[in-house]
């Protein structure tokens, strides 16, 4: 009896342990996806935030920041925010002013009488010349810490603006969208741009991966754009279930690029041809899709030669001229290249010009010079001109 008495306890014991280690797994896995837990009838989780506290900030400075990672985070449609009005009336019936509700317990409070499942709280503070933003959301139900985020900003206040908007999107797990990125680094005047890996054709996945990096970077160097990072193309290709491979036509890249929130989308394939390689390049509209620019290049030579042919289309996809130094390198390289159908006709005018030179040389030395033209394969028949 007592021995049927122990092995029920250890079974309920190890239950009990499997119970509580599946739901830690699947809390951080939450965690680690950006995603916050919801059972409301929108599917998403509802969330409150109080003003945040000020330190060395004023009060209504304070509140014009609140306020707008309020507003940005609505912007996010990832969770069902409650308005200031309803957690502005529930302070005033609690007797506590939102400026003086800065302990963790009494956020939680207050989350508790809103009904909601998460709380943010924050501080704004000024160091010097340097001010400080600080900011958690958290669990009303088990006060347990989901994420937290911290920036320090040099220069203006109004600076704060766009770190709070940015902040909006971080604090619930998700991404900043381009067009905040772009604000905050002042990149008025630049596009934004991400390029999806170049479909390789006769050469291997590796190369096509090396020579999509090479055509970003310079691309990058161009100062005209501001780029997506390889990384993050990969973290929203893998969320919607493609392989950078498989992501070939320009539906899939404009929806690719709508969830980045870039303006233009970079796509291209490169192909080899017995000892001749194709590079195919195309910038494209996200919002119309209809093409900006479309450049490609013809090339024979050594296949290390093709990384100069690509770092030049960098910018010639942009409509800007190369860099002296890139089509210096690209004469020392020793390879041909030509735009598309050019190259066999620039071939064969070579193979002309020796020709020609080998007749007069034949002309001027006599005999001596017969065994050089003969060895000169005859060049195809050109086209007939109706």
């Amino acid at each position: 009896m007592e021995e049927c008495m122990f092995k029920c306890r250890l079974i309920t014991a190890i239950l009990l342990l499997i119970s509580f280690l599946l739901s830690q797994n699947n809390q951080t896995a939450e965690q680690q996806n950006g995603i916050l837990s919801g059972d409301t009838g929108t599917g998403k989780p509802t969330v409150a935030i109080l003003d945040f506290e000020g330190r060395g900030v004023s009060v209504q400075e304070v509140q014009t920041l609140s306020e707008r990672m309020r507003t940005e985070i609505g912007n996010t449609n990832a969770v069902r925010l409650i308005e200031r009005k309803a957690v502005d009336k529930i302070m005033e019936e609690q007797g506590f002013q939102q400026s003086g509700c800065t302990t963790d317990e009494c956020a939680s409070e207050v989350g508790q009488l809103l009904g909601v499942q998460y709380m943010i709280s924050g501080a704004i503070g000024l160091m010097g010349k340097t001010y400080t933003i600080d900011a958690k959301i958290f669990s009303v139900e088990t006060g347990e810490t989901v994420r937290t985020k911290s920036v320090s900003h040099k220069g203006d206040i109004s600076g704060l603006l766009i770190e709070m908007q940015i902040m909006a999107w971080e604090i619930v797990g998700l991404q900043a969208p381009a067009r905040l990125l772009l604000y905050k680094t002042g990149g008025a005047g630049k596009i934004t741009v991400a390029v999806l890996d170049f479909e390789g054709r006769g050469i291997s996945v590796l190369e096509a991966q090396t020579l999509t990096d090479r055509f970003n970077t310079e691309m990058s160097g161009t100062d005209k754009v501001i780029m997506v990072e390889r990384g993050t193309m990969m973290d929203v290709l893998d969320e919607q279930g493609f392989e950078a491979g498989a992501c070939a036509s320009d539906e899939c890249a404009a929806e690719v690029g709508a969830m980045l929130g870039v303006e233009f989308m970079v796509t291209g394939a490169i192909g080899k041809l017995g000892d001749t390689y194709t590079i195919d390049i195309k910038m494209f509209s996200v919002a119309t899709g209809a093409a900006e620019n479309m450049e490609s290049v013809t090339y024979v030579g050594k296949v290390d030669g093709l990384i100069t042919e690509i770092e030049i289309l960098a910018w010639k996809i942009m409509e800007l001229d190369p860099p002296k130094a890139l089509l210096k390198k690209q004469k020392r390289g020793g390879g041909v290249a030509a735009a598309e159908g050019g190259t066999n006709w620039l071939l064969w005018g070579l193979v002309g010009v020796a020709v020609i030179g080998g007749g007069a040389a034949l002309a001027i030395s006599g005999d001596s010079g017969a065994a050089a033209v003969s060895d000169i394969p005859e060049p195809p028949a050109f086209p007939t001109v109706p």
